[in-house]
């Protein structure tokens, strides 16, 4: 399950760019969303975390350390902004709220809130754990 938009890159205070942003779900990974942006077109930015900590930043500020995602403005007119942090840099994106809830409820629909562990094949992940 995937969702393509544009968000803003918050390069400073006077100077934002847009950048294309895809978030991607999978129902074997059910607890994760897949989060990456373009910064150049041979540049791609990937990060991981958790889908409870989007679903909790639509409507209030929330995480700590590398992650922060905190809601913008009025409901109907809300934005979000996801701050990204590393040892290799920082970002802020900020983009359409509505669109990110819309498709956060399909991936919901597909695998409740309190039932993601019927989705994960725990062999499957010992195997690969074990492997690497």
């Amino acid at each position: 399950m995937e969702l393509k938009i544009r968000m803003t890159l918050v390069v400073d205070p006077d100077t934002c760019v847009f950048v294309p942003v895809r978030l991607y779900f999978k129902n074997t990974d059910p607890y994760a969303v897949h989060f990456s942006f373009d910064v150049t077109p041979d540049y791609v930015v990937q990060w991981t975390f958790a889908r409870e900590l989007l679903a909790q930043g639509l409507s209030e500020p929330v995480g700590i350390g590398d992650v922060k995602i905190t809601p913008i403005g009025p409901h109907q007119d809300r934005c979000l902004s996801i701050e990204l942090e590393s040892t290799h840099g920082y970002a802020r994106l900020e983009g359409p709220a509505a669109s990110v809830e819309a498709w956060l409820a399909k991936t919901f629909e597909a695998v409740p809130a309190g039932r993601e562990f019927e989705f994960v094949d725990i062999d499957s992940f010992l195997d690969e754990l074990l492997t690497h």
